[in-house]
């Protein structure tokens, strides 16, 4: 594990909801999914995330065991961190998916475009 300090070397680390987002993304689930599992509201977990409210002590360690990190990794930023890999594979995957929607869309667009010049070049 790298040394760490109090000082922390990534800007969205320095806070317990940038944290909490960070880890939330490396573990690759989505708010939806951690907050079925923790049992609190879609808007108090946002709230977390944003730094605008903190878990209780049981909520904490709760959230903790299913992102797969250390409480004081959360409280602190030291501790058994989100692995820095799983990030960028799954961005890779999200644009991906976002590459294959754009191309079918763009498929759709050229078939429909196809359909309106023959529909013009019928009306002259």
């Amino acid at each position: 594990m790298p040394h760490r300090t109090i000082f922390h070397e990534n800007e969205e680390d320095t806070t317990l909801g940038g944290r909490i987002s960070m880890a939330r993304e490396a573990s690759g689930l989505s708010v939806a999914d951690v907050v079925k599992r923790l049992g609190v509201r879609a808007n108090t977990y946002e709230a977390w995330e944003a730094d605008r409210s903190e878990p209780r002590a049981n909520k904490l360690v709760a959230l903790a065991g299913i992102l797969n990190i250390s409480p004081p990794y959360l409280l602190s930023g030291l501790g058994k961190q989100p692995p820095k890999s799983a990030l960028p594979e799954r961005q890779i995957a999200q644009l991906k998916t976002q590459v294959e929607q754009l191309e079918q869309s763009l498929k759709t667009a050229t078939a429909s475009l196809r359909q309106i010049k023959k529909m013009v070049n019928k009306m002259k």
